[in-house]
Formats: structure tokens, sequence, C-alpha cells
């Protein structure tokens, strides 16, 4: 098979076809919704145009639920056009970067479809940030203006934004409207401020005042005559990188190649007018931005959700009648662990994505839980969401087993992690891709631009891979996560994946800590299940009976929390100096578990129970993974 896989679609793509639950008119009317969607090439338009042709499609549909507020696509798109036009009033201009802090919610999505639209650049800024963190993204995307709601939630009681941005900025209360000014946001102009219970202060503009100024100037053209000047290859967000190894990277994602992407993405889960998405994953992620193009270029509906908790996912797709979501690892085993899940009706549960899943997880969403159509992807935020999917009707095995396929006029290829060289499949390299969905670049970043892409334009991604015969693309992990033991390189992410099929084992993290032996070898960090009692020496034992010793983590250590990025993603760099510190300090537990003498490979093996890596990354709207 040539190591190089062109999803350029030479194979004829079949329409899609609405789910079989829906019967006459419905059935026909959402075929024909279909049929007019996919006839369009949306590389091709603005986020301006899509919003057009979605209020003539599904204008009368329901497009979003949070808390009491229902709104169809036709009021949703209204207000959309009010707070564009009301941005344009306020100075708003082509090429400025706004961002955008606020928890998920109705005026989130207002203000995420408005700002691109007009021709500025949205940059969502993680819930999760504090101080330090909003200061460098604010700075270094040089951010003009600022849209920031008072607290987080339907009722108020999430994260106090005001209260980190008087952190931000001792003087903002006393700041003249337009004309801000502070030295850790030297860009920063104009804040737009979400009250939730007290009047904003005097140097504040009104989110409210905006949209309702802006419906009245509709009527003037002057908005149309903005739209019209923006196009396809315009940038239309910026996306912050998490930062698991380095300062956080803006990349610069464009119009086109964020809708054509995620239009693809729409048909690989077969979604129509009829679906419901529940979205329990914070919407200023790639994913985030995934669901909600793909929801709206589908006429679908997205119920957000404050919060994740087993009890309130049950509730609401019981409730909403919820047909499609996203499953991280960390839902996964909540929900398994929820023990009232079988009192509820979550029958209408038909597709979704996973973070990618552990096949074990895979197979309990699909066939435990009941989402028979469950899809897998990988992506990155350089990439305008996911480069593979797996399709609904790809078979079993791919779906549960593997990313997916190149999506359409993608091309994947597997390199030699040293010389570059491209590699056969079947065998680990780092994924690299090249097609329209590549960034534009890292904004103000000229350097990683050049690390990034390389002369002919593939974008190397970093990240561990290998293609099987067939095409499909099974991630591995990341290429600073590859471990060599005894001259052997190794994947760890396979080993972590392999640690959680063992009964009891919640999550698994494995790096890399320095051996005068080996050069490298395997320090394992393992997270119990609630009740489970695991044996080390067992633990370590179902290692070297079922994969290769080389690959049997040398040392384990049992914890309770994970040190977390803010997008929550664990900071491996932070464990693997943890873990060595300890190493040479002779901090760690001295129990050895001796492996076969045969297996010269192997030494020693080392057990602590520390119960804590770190501390978890604070408190947060959502409360789970990106």
């Amino acid at each position: 098979m040539n190591q190089t896989m062109n999803r350029d679609d030479d194979s004829v793509w079949v329409p899609r076809e609405a789910p079989t639950t829906l019967g006459g008119a419905g059935a026909a009317s959402a075929h024909g919704a279909l049929d007019a969607i996919d006839a369009i090439d949306w590389t091709r338009e603005t986020f301006s145009s899509a919003l057009a042709r979605i209020a003539g499609m599904h204008g009368d549909r329901e497009a979003v639920v949070h808390g009491e507020t229902r709104l169809t696509f036709a009021q949703l798109v209204e207000r959309i056009h009010a707070f564009a036009r009301g941005l344009m009033s306020l100075g708003v201009g082509p090429g400025e970067n706004v961002a955008l802090w606020m928890s998920d919610g109705t005026q989130w999505l207002i203000a995420r479809w408005a700002v691109p639209m007009i021709g500025a650049v949205l940059v969502p800024v993680n819930t999760r940030f504090r101080d330090s963190d909003v200061a460098y993204v604010l700075s270094q995307s040089e951010a003009t203006t600022l849209i920031v709601q008072e607290r987080g939630g339907v009722t108020g009681r999430g994260v106090r934004y005001f209260d980190i941005l008087a952190q931000l900025d001792p003087d903002w209360t006393r700041q003249r409207r337009g004309a801000w000014r502070c030295e850790r946001m030297p860009a920063l102009r104009r804040v737009i401020g979400l009250p939730t219970d007290r009047a904003l202060p005097a140097g504040m503009e009104d989110f409210h005042a905006i949209e309702t100024h802006g419906r009245r100037c509709l009527e003037d053209g002057a908005l149309a005559r903005r739209c019209a000047q923006v196009g396809p290859d315009d940038v239309a967000q910026i996306l912050y990188t998490s930062g698991t190894t380095s300062f956080p990277k803006g990349a610069m994602v464009r119009h086109g190649a964020l809708l054509g992407n995620n239009h693809y993405a729409a048909q690989c889960l077969r979604l129509t007018s009829r679906d419901r998405y529940l979205s329990c994953v914070p919407l200023f992620t790639a994913t985030g931005t995934f669901y909600t193009l793909a929801m709206a270029l589908s006429g679908a509906a997205m119920v957000i959700a404050d919060q994740f908790s087993a009890k309130l996912f049950c509730e609401l797709v019981e409730r909403e009648r919820i047909t499609v979501s996203f499953f991280v690892d960390t839902i996964v085993q909540d929900l398994k662990a929820f023990p009232d899940v079988g009192r509820y009706d979550l029958s209408s549960l038909r597709t979704g994505t996973g973070a990618p899943l552990p096949t074990a997880s895979f197979e309990w969403v699909s066939r435990t839980l009941g989402v028979p159509e469950l899809v897998s992807a990988y992506g990155m935020s350089e990439t305008s969401n996911a480069v593979v999917r797996t399709r609904w009707d790809d078979p079993y095995e791919k779906r549960s087993r593997t990313n997916g396929r190149p999506v359409r006029d993608v091309r994947i290829r597997i390199a030699d992690i040293e010389t570059g060289e491209p590699l056969p499949a079947g065998q680990i390299g780092q994924i690299c891709v090249s097609g329209y969905v590549v960034m534009k670049g890292y904004y103000r970043m000229p350097e990683e631009d050049r690390k990034a892409i390389d002369a002919q334009g593939w974008l190397l991604t970093g990240d561990l891979g290998e293609l099987d015969g067939d095409g499909y693309l099974t991630y591995r992990g990341r290429v600073k996560e590859m471990i060599k033991p005894g001259g052997f390189n190794v994947a760890t992410q396979e080993i972590e994946v392999f640690l959680k099929t063992y009964p009891g084992v919640r999550q698994a993290v494995v790096v890399g800590v320095p051996d005068a032996r080996l050069g490298e070898v395997g320090y394992a960090y393992v997270e119990r299940q609630t009740g489970a009692d695991i044996s080390p020496r067992a633990l370590q034992q179902y290692c070297r009976e079922h994969i290769a010793s080389y690959k049997v983590p040398r040392y384990v250590e049992f914890v309770d929390a994970w040190p977390l990025t803010g997008s929550q993603k664990i900071r491996k760099l932070e464990l693997r100096e943890r873990a060595t510190r300890k190493l040479s300090a002779g901090d760690g537990d001295p129990q050895h578990v001796w492996r076969d003498a045969a297996e010269r490979v192997d030494e020693p093996t080392h057990i602590t129970d520390s119960g804590s890596a770190g501390a978890g990354g604070g408190g947060n709207d959502k409360g789970t993974l990106a």
C-alpha cells in the first residue's frame, strides 16, 4: 500500500440517508434538505453566507436550548445579525481580533458567529483560564476587543469572570469606554460585558445594548456590504493550543476550511435536521467548533449543559430526546460508575464521536449505553478540526479500533521521526497532513510556523500514528512521548491503552525516565477506580503476559489526581520531571518486583503509592475534558 493516503474522494460519496426512525413527510423533508446541503461547496462559503443558507433551509427548526431559552434558527440568526451590526457601530473592523471569554450559552453562540461574519477574527478563551493565562492570550493575540460575562452558568454561580478581570487590571472600573489602557493587554481598547446581577462599570459596553442598537440599524445595508468583503480564505478564528509543553500557540483557521471540513463531519455522522446534540464539552475548544458548525449546517438542535455530571447527562438525553453527543473517557467512566444509568430512557442516542476512546470504552458506549453509530476521529486545532474520521456505516472493527480514513481532499503521511522519510503501512511514525484544512500559521510566531509546516506545505503534527492496509489511521500519542527502552521505539499511548484494560484501572499515564543500562524505561502513573484493590505485582504480571517485555513499565505509582492544563489535558512533562526527580533523589518506594530472569531487557520494578500526582486544573463550568 502507498504510505501516503489521499482522500480526495475518487470514490463517489454516497448521499446521506435520513435515520430510519424518520417516516413519511418527515423523511422526505429531511432527504430534500440533505440533498440541498450536500450540493454546496462549503469550502467556498463564509460564516455569513452559511448563516443565510441555514436560516433559509431550517428557519423554523429549533436551533439551541439552554436553560429556559429556546430559539429557532431564524431567531438565532436574527440575533446574530443584530449583534454583528452592533459590533460594527462600536468600531470593530475587518481583521481585528476579538476575544470571547464566556461560559457556554446562547450569547456565546451569538458572538461566535457574529465576530467572523463581519470579517473580524474570533479568539475563543478557555473558561478555565485565570489571570496569567488570560493575560497571555489577550496580549499575544493582540485582541482589541474582549467580550466577557460577569459570571458563568444559567444561575450565575459559575466562574466569576469580572473578579479575574479585576486581577488583570486593578483599574478596570475606571477605564474609559472605547479607550482602555492596560499594561498586560496593550492592544485592548474596548470591553463588552454581559451582566448577571450588577450594573456594568462606565467603561464597559453592554452586550444587550449592542444587540438592541444593531437591530435598529439592520435595514441600512451596512452589514450586507461588510459581509460581502469577507472571503472563504480569510481567517475566521484563532484557536490556542493547550500548551502542555510550551506556551499556547494561536492557530489561524479559515472560513472555508472550517465550514467544508465540518460539513464533511456531518456526513460521516449522518446528521439531519431531526438530530439533537447534547453539548457537555466546552464550546471554546476545537471540538466545540466542530459540533457548533456541524449541527448548524445540518439544521440540528444544540442542547447546552452548563456542566457535566452523569445524572444531568441522563436527564437531558431522556427529556430532550438527544441523538448525538461527544464522549471522552472521563465521561465514559463517570457514566459507567453511575448506578442509576439503567433507569433512564436513553434509546434516542444514535451517534457521536470519541476523543479518541480506548477500544473497551468505545465498545461500552456503542453496545452497553446504546450508541450504535458511534464514530471516531483524529484532528487538532491546526487542522480546522478532524483530518481523519470513520463513517457511521464503516465496519465496526474500524470504528472501534482506528480513528478513520483521511477526510475529503486531505492527505495523510506517516514519516520516520528521525529522517522524515515516508513509512509503509503498519509502522509508527509522525503524522503529517496536507490539504485545505491546514492552518494559515500560528499568530505572530513565524519560527513556530517554520517548525510546523515544511516547504511542501505538509503540517508536521508532532503526533504519532500508523496507517493500516486499508488506509485507516490509528493515533499513538505524541512524538515527545515516544520512549526508547533498550533501543526499541515505544509509543507510551500504546502502553496506557493496554494498562486501562486491567480491571479497576480508571486512568494511566506512562512517561520515560532515564536508566543507566537501557537508556530509558517506562514509569506508569495509575489511577484506580473507586473501591478497586489492584495489586501492582498482578498488574505488571498482566503486562508481561500480554505485551513485549520492553513495554512493561519499570515503575508504577498509584495516584488520585492529575496535574492538568486549562483544557484538562494531563501535563505529561510535569509528571516526567516529577518521576525523574523522585528517582534521582532515591525517594521511590524500595519495594521490588523482579521479572523473569530470562527476560534480559527487564530489571527490578518499583511500586509507590503517593495518592496524588499534583493539583487539578481548577474550577470550571464544564468540569470535564475538552
